[in-house]
């Protein structure tokens, strides 16, 4: 007798690949790094309203309501199409709202602070299907 394949499902993902537990994950995740950053930029009281400005311009929840698997599943391929140029169009204003508060913040930064910002955000791709992910400190080239 021939064996079927087991194959992975929702239940075997792990608790962070379950909806609102990846969620959760991730903002404590982005908390961390935001801690990490500003420890490393060793911002001064007139960076601290630009830093501000940066941290509440992120959204790490704010994703549409996408409504359930199940609805996307009954929807035909450009309906689907139709669902994501939609919720593409919600984030925008809010990804454009980064970007100032981000180029804000640089342009308050020392030259120091700026390599190290840059240095930062400039690390090896790794995750799930090699997306960039921030760079440790620890694991940022020695200064000579």
């Amino acid at each position: 007798m021939l064996a079927a394949p087991v194959v992975a499902g929702p239940q075997d993902w792990g608790p962070w690949m379950r909806g609102g537990d990846f969620w959760e994950h991730r903002v404590e995740r982005m908390a961390q790094q935001h801690k990490k950053l500003r420890d490393a930029l060793k911002l001064t009281p007139d960076q601290d309203s630009a830093w501000k400005k940066l941290m509440g311009s992120e959204h790490p929840m704010a994703r549409a309501k996408s409504g359930k698997p199940d609805d996307w599943a009954k929807l035909t391929t450009p309906e689907r199409a139709d669902k994501m140029l939609e919720r593409m169009n919600e984030h925008q204003p809010l990804m454009a709202e980064h970007v100032v508060a981000l180029k804000d913040l640089y342009a308050v930064l020392t030259p120091e602070q700026k390599k190290t910002f840059d240095d930062f955000h400039s690390g090896p791709r790794r995750g799930m299907r090699a997306k960039p992910g921030p760079r440790s400190l620890e694991n940022a080239p020695a200064k000579s």
